[in-house]
């Protein structure tokens, strides 16, 4: 969460789901009862009410997150702070044009996404995929400039690992994401997008490899940024990482590691 003084406007688009529908299959989270400590957050750096976008549980469908974001990016001015945040599931779906590895990509779960492939019915078509919120951001980073920042925040988890909780864990405890990969059965193509690098702070919940638990009701990583709310201007990236690292790994049951990227580690905070 990094900021200069002379950003011209904060602006932010906080998502949080918590009941997804029966339908869909997934499980109740608490997405949705992050949203009041985030927006608290902001206001206390800098962001004013009326900058601030919310989409709760039926309002975040995949077209609305769409349009939201295309209207962000379409507003925003050189030396804007951008704050980007999804509170909700998770989950690795086939990667279709190449270019991951490991053969998936990861996705956030909008409320109208489902948890299965079903042909003819449900192919994946509400997954927001990493390719897709790498574009967004890269065209919101032409608008906001070298002097403008921007920060995404999941919390979240998009691990395929089947290792990575038991059938016990996952019902004694509420955790956000999926060990089920969506298999897409199409054969892999070669790579026809583009994919940017990162500039921009980026800070999610967990490893790939890792459960992402809640704690009190809410995610555990907005719990730790909560906790710290007040000391942003003083933090630097890395110096925030660790703080809610500590956070984190002292209220949930397991390790469970916030990852950060971040073109400058050494940007003071807000």
């Amino acid at each position: 969460m990094v900021a200069s003084a002379d950003a011209a406007t904060r602006r932010a688009l906080v998502i949080g789901i918590g009941p997804y529908p029966t339908e869909s299959g997934w499980a109740k989270i608490n997405g949705d009862k992050d949203i009041p400590y985030v927006e608290e957050m902001l206001l206390l750096n800098g962001f004013q009410k009326k900058d601030i976008t919310e989409l709760k549980n039926e309002q975040a469908t995949y077209a609305a997150i769409c349009q939201h974001m295309e209207s962000l990016i379409a507003t925003a001015q050189s030396g804007d702070f951008v704050y980007i945040h999804f509170s909700g599931h998770g989950q690795q779906i086939t990667d279709l044009n190449g270019d991951e590895d490991e053969g998936f990509d990861e996705a956030w779960i909008p409320y109208d996404a489902q948890f299965a492939y079903q042909k003819g019915v449900y192919e994946g078509q509400n997954h927001i995929l990493d390719d897709q919120l790498n574009g967004w951001l890269h065209r919101l980073r032409q608008q906001v400039g070298e002097k403008g920042k921007i920060v995404v925040v999941a919390d979240a988890c998009h691990s395929g690992d089947g290792t990575r909780s038991s059938e016990e864990m996952e019902q004694q405890y509420v955790i956000r994401g999926t060990s089920d990969t969506f298999i897409i059965p199409a054969s892999r193509r070669t790579s026809t997008g583009t994919s940017y690098p990162i500039e921009w702070v980026s800070i999610s919940a967990c490893k790939p490899y890792q459960c992402n638990f809640e704690y009190k009701g809410m995610g555990s990583l907005t719990y730790a940024l909560y906790q710290e709310r007040k000391g942003f201007s003083n933090m630097t990236c890395t110096q925030l990482h660790q703080r809610i690292r500590t956070h984190i790994q002292t209220v949930v049951p397991q390790t469970q590691t916030p990852v950060l990227d971040a073109k400058d580690k050494q940007a003071v905070v807000f």
